[in-house]
């Protein structure tokens, strides 16, 4: 991907001032998705993995080594476009209250380099297969990047990950459910705040208040859905 490719995180009213609040990024747990085929290998890699264990050359089951991928890696999504869209504002705006948050692969990588974590952090671009159908996945250096493959049916979502790989940092700590949280520096993160095309002018307000008295300074505008057409 170009640095200057657009991102875009669609929030509801509350996700949005949770983040003013706490400038961080929420990474759901893999496991915590509702599509079943998150993090799902092929016929080749499924067959790859048992033969190993078959031959003694590593000490987990296929269906042991799927479930603690899934529950050791943790997700932060974007959508990919130059311009914000109907239907990104409908599945995750979830009301008329809502706002984007933009910003560009090369703010998202600067932004996560300043993190002080011992995860292993990676952006990846999602590449959408038909997993039926045995394609052959780059899953190298390691198995994390399962995660940057989804099925056909998203494919309008147009999404970049960030994963945060933990499999091998021992046992997930307690408390870590839903996922994790990372402190970022928003300022840095931000390229624009887009408020949600049907929303009412007393939440514009708000949000450009709220922005400033957070001291951010990325450019707070409206949706460009809400103009009026000629």
């Amino acid at each position: 991907m170009r640095q200057d490719t657009v991102l875009w995180r669609y929030l509801d009213a509350a996700k949005l001032f949770d983040f003013f609040e706490n400038s961080t990024l929420f990474f759901c747990r893999a496991d915590h998705f509702s599509d079943k085929f998150e993090g799902a290998f092929t016929p080749s890699l499924r067959q790859q993995i048992s033969d190993a264990y078959a031959k003694g050359e590593i000490d987990y089951t296929y269906e042991q080594f799927k479930r603690r991928m899934r529950e050791s890696v943790f997700i932060n999504c974007w959508h990919r476009s130059q311009d914000d869209s109907a239907a990104m504002w409908a599945l995750y705006g979830k009301s008329e209250c809502a706002v984007a948050l933009t910003t560009t692969v090369g703010q998202l990588a600067g932004t996560l380099k300043g993190v002080e974590t011992d995860h292993d952090i990676t952006i990846a671009r999602v590449e959408y297969v038909k997993h039926w159908s045995d394609p052959k996945l780059d899953v190298s250096p390691d198995y994390a990047r399962i995660f940057a493959y989804k099925t056909k049916a998203y494919e309008y979502e147009k999404e970049v990950r960030v994963i945060i790989d933990r499999t091998g940092h021992g046992p997930i700590p307690e408390g870590v459910h839903s996922g994790i949280v990372i402190p970022i520096d928003a300022t840095r993160l931000l390229r624009s705040i887009v408020i949600a095309p049907d929303a009412p002018p007393w939440f514009e307000q708000l949000v450009r208040q709220s922005a400033q008295r957070y001291g951010l300074k990325a450019p707070v505008r409206r949706s460009k859905l809400a103009t009026d057409p000629i």
